[in-house]
């Protein structure tokens, strides 16, 4: 059996019931907690700290969990129908108070969400039914309507992290099919790549607009990368006066200070790591 944890500074807190499949998953500004419970790896559903294991009162059989949380309580996930051939996933978001609902753009589809805001901004991705992978678009849902973020003249558009402002960070496709990291304002997108024969992928930014990420080369090696208005985007290896035998493959936080978490090798083993840039 596996059970999540708070960490609140030394002491680990069991956070209250959620046990089983990935049972900690999301955490507020003011340490609301969501995920999942379940049985076993095939069977979670979702959970959040303030309303119990709604999963299994909204959607008995069908596998859900909870993706994000505010710290006003709003969370969101995703529910996984078996549709034959395939699983159908479809985004939800659950208002203290309300029932849970599901997020459906114009038009519809499978439905993939990335993250809430405390303003209440979710962001989600939506590949129309019967379409390719790369008909996949970008959402943002605030105030009841939905907000299409643009892409760059492909067809692909995935939202991937939302600030508390509404900055939005992914990636998207060019019209060449290049994919091109990408942070979006009330919809619009900026291109953030470098040149070259690289594919680059923004998973999270702060409020700074600093974005972090991953880039893959033609050959299929992948590092992190750190992309700052002043500095452009970079690998984060190159900003390290010793690797001590590192190489950073995957950057997926960062925090208003700056500081970076992610997933790499370390002397040729899988490992995370936490890296905090200290200016000259």
């Amino acid at each position: 059996m596996s059970r999540g944890f708070c960490l609140t500074g030394t002491l680990r807190v069991p956070a209250s019931h959620a046990t089983g499949h990935a049972p900690l998953t999301c955490l507020s500004a003011n340490s609301l907690t969501a995920g999942a419970t379940g049985s076993g790896p095939r069977e979670p559903r979702a959970w959040a700290a303030h309303v119990g294991g709604f999963g299994e009162r909204c959607w008995p059989d069908p596998a859900s969990i909870a993706r994000g949380i505010n710290s006003h309580g709003l969370v969101v996930g995703k529910v996984l129908f078996d549709a034959g051939e395939f699983t159908l996933s479809r985004a939800f978001y659950l208002a203290p108070g309300s029932p849970a609902k599901f997020l459906v753009p114009p038009q519809g589809g499978t439905t993939f969400v990335t993250g809430v805001n405390e303003a209440g901004e979710i962001v989600f991705n939506a590949t129309p039914l019967g379409a390719a992978p790369d008909q996949t678009h970008a959402w943002c849902f605030r105030d009841g309507a939905y907000l299409p973020l643009e892409a760059l003249g492909g067809g692909r558009a995935w939202a991937a992290a939302i600030t508390p402002r509404g900055l939005v960070v992914g990636h998207a496709h060019d019209a060449a099919g290049t994919t091109r990291a990408v942070r979006w304002y009330r919809g619009q997108p900026l291109d953030l790549n470098m040149r070259g024969a690289y594919t680059n992928e923004g998973l999270a930014l702060n409020e700074h607009s600093t974005v972090v990420g991953r880039r893959t080369d033609p050959t299929g090696e992948r590092r992190a990368f750190r992309r700052t208005p002043a500095d452009g985007l970079v690998r984060l290896e190159d900003l390290l006066d010793d690797r001590d035998g590192w190489q950073l493959q995957e950057a997926v936080a960062v925090n208003a200070p700056g500081s970076i978490v992610g997933t790499g090798r370390y002397r040729g083993e899988p490992e995370g790591f936490s890296l905090t840039l200290i200016a000259p």
